[in-house]
């Protein structure tokens, strides 16, 4: 939890898009394409690293793309390597991402 921005005005002009195109390489180099379509998510927070959590446009389901992490909690999602696109183990959607942020923020 080292967020510079969440559900701001700065992380809504991060480009999914733009991101994942810029580590395309990640996927490249083992011989795998990119599993999901990035204009069909936004990102929701913004790492100091540069990390995002992603949400999708209309399912809500949360997404990190994280090349630079070292914590526990998220599994990578099928079809990408590690340190890409991974899922939260334990919050699957915006809503439950969102409860267990304030919770953690709470009993800091």
């Amino acid at each position: 939890m080292n967020q510079d921005e969440v559900l701001t005005a700065a992380v809504s002009r991060a480009s999914v898009a733009e991101v994942l195109a810029d580590y395309s390489w990640l996927w490249e180099d083992e011989r795998l394409t990119i599993p999901i379509q990035p204009e069909e998510y936004y990102a929701v927070a913004v790492e100091a690293n540069g990390n995002l959590t992603l949400a999708h446009r209309t399912s809500g389901r949360v997404l990190l793309f994280a090349p630079d992490y070292a914590f526990t909690g998220v599994t990578p999602l099928n079809g990408c390597p590690p340190y890409s696109l991974l899922t939260f183990d334990h919050e699957p959607d915006l809503a439950a991402w969102i409860e267990s942020c304030a919770n953690r923020w709470r009993s800091a």
